[in-house]
């Protein structure tokens, strides 16, 4: 008895989980009363939050890697002078800038992770789960 149930229950999933990316569009507010709906949905956004943090981790890492160098190069030519003076900005770039790419890595990766599981759980597999924008 417990075996049957048991496999109509991962039958039944897999029948949901298989149809699910076709209704990959978050459900509307007022659907979200619908337990049934609810339950059937949760595996999805599991996944999509899955895959939004697979995908942010990388994103975010880069993305803020990019945005530390920048911001530790122009501290670092500001220390030395001037911030748009050749030379001050070159040593930035030398000093400052393996920093900033390592630092911003870091916070990245964790704010990309973040960024992927909240807004693919959310939105799952919509395009916003998968693109970083500035918050």
């Amino acid at each position: 008895m417990f075996k049957q149930l048991a496999t109509s229950l991962v039958l039944a999933s897999a029948l949901i989980g298989a149809a699910s990316p076709a209704f990959a569009a978050a459900p509307s507010a007022t659907a979200s009363d619908d337990t049934f709906q609810s339950v059937a949905y949760f595996p999805v956004r599991v996944v999509g939050s899955t895959v939004g943090f697979l995908v942010g981790i990388p994103e975010g890492a880069v993305k803020d890697g990019v945005k530390g160098a920048m911001l530790s190069q122009k501290w670092v030519a500001g220390k030395l002078g001037n911030e748009t003076a050749t030379l001050p900005t070159l040593a930035g770039w030398v000093v400052g800038a393996p920093f900033g790419i390592v630092g911003g890595a870091a916070y990245g990766t964790f704010d990309g992770g973040w960024h992927g599981v909240k807004t693919g759980y959310e939105k799952p597999f919509s395009k916003e789960a998968f693109t970083f924008k500035e918050e």
